[in-house]
């Protein structure tokens, strides 16, 4: 019977897990959607910039003929104040677009930050970003600024030594946690907690703590690089974030405007050809996504490193059998996870779960003479 239970309540956990993410987030009453539609009626003509008449409603280009430079534009939202979640909804696309000689000179799609108080730019967030022909599709994700709160601006920047950057759909959506969310996460912890106390069937010393802690180290690693895991924003499962109905704006509390950004002379697009490119962006996220994005050839080991502690910890405390499973259950959720995301599955993941398997034998291996060692204190 136990065969049949565990794994069909392991189930109902990942559902619950799935709704409970999809429904995180929901509309703040005191703020309207930005769309296309309200950014054009504030824009100003621009070299390079151009508003074009589709039937979906505007949408704008940004070109770069050969030999001329960048074009870099940007919005302030109307009515914005400092806010800590930003939910983004976008189609952005290429048509021949080169990239320049440096690896971020493409067509990149960015958030500015702004310090509240001074109007400075805390931080430069680039959500996406697209080079040659890419047609795009939709896209969402909710943003946040490393330092919350903070007021966000729209930058589109074209770094390409040709081709058009255009943004056929946007829409940008203050947003805040449920409190369905906010209670009920815990819920869902302690739940998977005693999943995973049921499923160790550790009897020897130590028979409450030891599986607790296990467990606890099971979920921390769940939670670090599964969900909501190591990337800066967040994704959906595959279908959009329920954030709610469109508030009309005939409801939207008329709160007043943020002081105008010191990093600009109008709270408008269009600006001036002068308006430069903020150059390289560091990589968002963990400290793992950065070292992966910048040492390349390092993600093998770290890989290997990261489901050689936790094995090793738990077989400690409940043995190898356990250690084993959870191990691989973790490491197909990483990867499982990154799917759902949107960040696909390719060879590169095959080479990640191989060296996950890697790093799962190698602390089995190191936990064998350890325990016979040190019996008592580590499990078999």
């Amino acid at each position: 019977m136990r065969r049949f239970t565990l794994p069909g309540i392991f189930l109902i956990l990942l559902a619950a897990l799935y709704f409970l993410w999809q429904y995180r987030f929901e509309r703040t009453p005191v703020f309207p959607t930005w769309r296309l539609q309200e950014l054009q009626q504030l824009a100003k003509p621009a070299t390079g910039v151009a508003w074009l008449r589709a039937a979906t409603g505007p949408e704008l280009r940004l070109r770069v003929d050969q030999g001329s430079p960048g074009v870099v534009t940007r919005f302030d939202f109307p009515k914005i104040r400092a806010v800590g979640l930003l939910h983004l909804k976008f189609v952005a696309s290429a048509r021949k677009l080169r990239p320049g000689t440096q690896v971020w000179e493409d067509g990149r799609c960015i958030i500015e930050w702004h310090d509240p108080s001074g109007g400075s730019i805390w931080e430069n967030d680039s959500f996406h970003t697209v080079r040659h022909d890419d047609l795009g599709s939709v896209l969402e994700m909710v943003a946040k600024p490393e330092r919350p709160p903070a007021i966000p601006a729209l930058r589109l920047e074209n770094l390409g030594t040709s081709g058009d950057l255009e943004l056929s759909l946007f829409e940008a959506t203050v947003v805040r946690e449920r409190l369905l969310w906010k209670i009920g996460r815990w819920v869902l912890m302690a739940a998977w907690l005693a999943w995973i106390f049921a499923w160790i069937r550790y009897k020897g010393p130590g028979c409450i703590t030891r599986p607790l802690l296990a467990g606890a180290i099971w979920i921390l690693m769940g939670i670090y690089f599964v969900v909501p895991g190591p990337w800066k924003s967040y994704r959906s499962f595959g279908s959009p974030f329920q954030i709610g109905e469109k508030i009309p704006q005939t409801r939207v509390v008329d709160e007043p405007a943020s002081e105008p950004l010191a990093t600009t002379s109008s709270p408008v697009t269009g600006q001036p050809a002068a308006l430069q490119s903020v150059g390289r962006i560091p990589e968002k996220g963990d400290i793992t996504i950065r070292i992966k994005h910048y040492v390349e050839k390092a993600r093998p080991f770290l890989h290997i490193v990261l489901l050689f502690g936790p094995t090793f910890l738990i077989a400690c405390l409940v043995g190898r059998r356990s250690a084993c499973s959870l191990a691989i259950i973790l490491a197909l959720a990483i990867e499982a996870a990154q799917f759902a995301f949107g960040f696909g599955f390719d060879s590169t993941d095959i080479v990640d779960l191989v060296c996950d398997a890697a790093g799962i034998a190698l602390a089995l291996a190191v936990h064998h003479p350890v325990q016979r060692k040190w019996p008592r204190l580590i499990a078999c």
